[in-house]
């Protein structure tokens, strides 16, 4: 049975890490973001069997301030006719944060409890089909370039021919290292119900080279009684081809999944992701508001000490930090075509900056701000255009 990392490519699931490993506080896409990979890949299993098999991927992210749900299916068809499924279906709530207090008030910028539930399924013709169901709570400590959390989760398994209770423990953290590096660790301890206690760590490193983005993963599992250490690691490269299509390459190994009993193996593979799940026919039309906007107040597009500044892609999904500098608010919220002109509010980091981030292409982009749930405003550092409702819009090229 083919694994969702063996075909589906990694750099998405990467582009996720800050959602997985520790920063709650960090507002991404409004959702949802929906991905489909199409591709193949070979995987070489543990028991010495080899197959090849065409591959399609769907998923769908949404994130909120307040919580996320990740929804992913994957299909695989082998080439003797046999077929695969495997789907995923995970939510999270979080705590309103809170300020840490004494030192860890000079590390971390807010500290927030998340509940989490989620749900794992696989069939396959011929075989018993599994399913998993975990329970986790975790504490997530965040600072704008760093973050770590721990938790403990509990999950009950199916896997072909019994129910299973398994107890994990979980810590890790990402750090941004650079503005196109994001460096993430998980360590997660088991308890099986068989008796065996192990502990699997995994680190990664994504970064951009070019128009190119890289990712490495490594991984150690000590502990199983039968295999006392096992390695695995993978490589992919993710770059554009034009017109919102990416191409994927990958190859590597995966472990045992002692917890739904699903086997190990080597794998190289190659997808395509289309954008939004659709073949790029042709050019799509011109973003339009789904409300108009209220007009800007010329006497603040002209006088208000704001500023706006959006960074470069973080991934190939082209999510990008938006700050602004807006002290003395009390929120802020980003008005844009990128965004459907649906409030998308921005988070308070201290000195008077607002921090988000959220999906936006490269390319020119029209937006204003909303201060305090009221005020239009144009950021003083962007240039100004008529829109079509006789308001005032700021105008940005995204590169």
């Amino acid at each position: 049975m083919l694994r969702g990392g063996a075909a589906a490519p990694a750099a998405f699931f990467f582009a996720c890490l800050t959602s997985a490993v520790g920063a709650p506080a960090r507002v991404r896409a409004q959702g949802p973001i929906r991905s489909r990979d199409v591709g193949v890949a070979t995987v070489s299993y543990d028991n010495g069997l080899t197959f090849t098999a065409l591959t399609l991927n769907e998923t769908a992210v949404v994130e909120r301030e307040s919580g996320s749900l990740i929804a992913n299916a994957l299909l695989s068809m082998f080439q003797d006719g046999r077929w695969s499924m495997q789907g995923l279906l995970s939510g999270s709530r979080f705590s309103a944060p809170l300020a840490p207090k004494g030192r860890l008030g000079r590390m971390f910028n807010d500290v927030r409890g998340e509940l989490s539930l989620s749900s794992a399924a696989t069939a396959q013709a011929g075989f018993m089909p599994t399913l998993q169901l975990t329970g986790e709570s975790r504490l997530h400590l965040s600072a704008e370039r760093y973050a770590t959390r721990v938790g403990a989760a509990v999950a009950r398994t199916f896997d072909g021919v019994g129910w299973r209770t398994t107890l994990m423990g979980e810590a890790g953290g990402w750090w941004q290292v650079s503005p196109r590096t994001v460096v993430g660790v998980t360590t997660r301890p088991m308890q099986l119900q068989f008796g065996d206690q192990l502990v699997d760590t995994d680190g990664s490193v994504s970064w951009r080279r070019g128009r190119t983005v890289w990712d490495v993963s490594l991984g150690a599992r000590v502990g199983e009684a039968e295999r006392p250490t096992v390695g695995w690691g993978s490589l992919t490269a993710t770059w554009p081809l034009g017109r919102g299509v990416f191409a994927t390459a990958s190859a590597g190994s995966y472990p045992v999944d002692l917890i739904q009993g699903l086997p190990g193996g080597t794998y190289g593979a190659v997808s395509f992701r289309l954008p939004n799940g659709r073949l790029p026919l042709r050019a799509p039309p011109p973003p339009r508001p789904v409300a108009p906007a209220p007009p800007a107040r010329p006497e603040l597009v002209t006088s208000a000490p704001l500023t706006l500044v959006i960074g470069p892609a973080l991934d190939s999904l082209e999510i990008r930090e938006i700050r602004v500098w807006a002290p003395g608010t009390r929120t802020v919220e980003v008005l844009g075509d990128f965004v459907d002109w649906l409030p998308a509010p921005l988070i308070r980091q201290p000195g008077g900056d607002w921090q988000g981030f959220y999906y936006v292409k490269a390319g020119l982009h029209r937006l204003n701000l909303r201060l305090d749930g009221k005020e239009i405003v144009v950021p003083m550092n962007l240039a100004t255009v008529k829109d079509e409702f006789s308001g005032v819009v700021g105008v940005i090229v995204v590169k």
